[in-house]
């Protein structure tokens, strides 16, 4: 089985938003050096909102991740930083991702908020995601392998 984990963050101010992909990326880094790893992408809903997609072989390879390194200190952030924060995760047959209509599916049907200081009216709405939507994806391993 695999274990897939998503993401949706808002940052609550153009203020934050280096600080954030300076924490986005050197977290997306850690995680593609991660014993367990298979599958990393993000998707920009807006300029402020990002979601993330990692897929991981081992779910303790995942936790290890989560609460280490760039990730454990990006986590300690979000909430002064994020309006809006929330996450899912699953376990699959296979090490594809699922494609994002699916993320946010699930994001919708079983997500879980994650605790922020600044929460927008939606967050404190107790909203997960918004109804499926099409954002861009900006980032994947198979971006990276084929181009």
């Amino acid at each position: 089985m695999y274990d897939v984990s998503i993401t949706r963050l808002r940052v609550r101010s153009i203020f934050y938003m280096p600080l954030f992909m300076l924490n986005a990326i050197r977290s997306g880094t850690q995680a593609q050096k991660a014993q367990g790893f298979q599958d990393f992408a993000t998707r920009i809903e807006a300029w402020d909102t990002h979601w993330t997609k990692t897929v991981w072989s081992q779910e303790d390879s995942m936790k290890r991740f989560r609460s280490s390194g760039a990730h454990k200190f990006a986590m300690r952030i979000l909430s002064e930083i994020c309006s809006e924060a929330s996450y899912t995760r699953w376990q699959q047959e296979t090490p594809e991702p699922p494609a994002w209509e699916e993320a946010q599916r699930r994001m919708l049907a079983q997500g879980i908020l994650s605790k922020v200081k600044h929460p927008s009216a939606f967050h404190q709405a107790g909203r997960t995601a918004p109804e499926l939507t099409r954002g861009r994806s900006v980032r994947s391993v198979q971006d990276t392998v084929e181009g």
